[in-house]
């Protein structure tokens, strides 16, 4: 006799599978027997996240996120949720939770607005967290993080004009104005 086992067999933890047998003799009662055998599976319960983006940080400019969590587990997990731990950043639809088969996977983007500052600091890492829950144990997590770095590009030009004439004996009045050109704050900025 053969039996495919299914997926809810591996989650419950084990099969019990019994057989019985009668028989009848030349004289008298039937004769009967019964065996049963359990199989017991061990649960592995596992999940990963992958956090990519192929976009530069730049103030100002929009970063998108893609999260995939897969089941690397052989049990099922529900209530699989992401979570993005980024402050600001927005999830694009919707990232609700799901269950997950073993091998399958569930995915989410999400948004940032880089700011000056993150430029400023030279880097901005963001870091998420997937978790799900199997059968019997303690939750299963994840982790994934991707740094960006930004490349300082500190310029200034400097602006001198004037409307005014050359006269003799007349005075001459400059505008100066100092540009900030580059892509990181200045400080101490100061003409001379």
């Amino acid at each position: 006799v053969e039996y495919t086992a299914t997926q809810a067999d591996v989650d419950s933890g084990s099969l019990t599978n019994s057989a019985s047998v009668v028989g009848t003799p030349p004289t008298g009662d039937d004769v009967t027997d019964t065996d049963a055998v359990t199989l017991t599976a061990t649960a592995g319960p596992a999940i990963s996240l992958t956090k990519t983006t192929t976009d530069s940080l730049v103030a100002g400019g929009t970063v998108t996120y893609d999260l995939t969590a897969t089941n690397t587990g052989n049990v099922t997990l529900t209530g699989v949720q992401i979570t993005e731990g980024l402050a600001g950043a927005t999830v694009v639809g919707t990232c609700p939770a799901v269950d997950l088969a073993p091998g399958a996977s569930t995915s989410c983007t999400v948004e940032y607005t880089a700011t000056q500052a993150d430029v400023d600091s030279g880097s901005l890492t963001n870091s998420a967290s997937v978790v799900g829950t199997p059968p019997t144990g303690d939750d299963v997590t994840d982790t994934d993080a991707v740094t960006l770095t930004a490349t300082a590009g500190p310029a200034i030009t400097l602006s001198k004009t004037t409307t005014d004439t050359l006269v003799a004996g007349g005075t001459v009045t400059y505008d100066l104005t100092a540009t900030n050109t580059g892509n990181v704050t200045l400080t101490n900025v100061q003409i001379t």
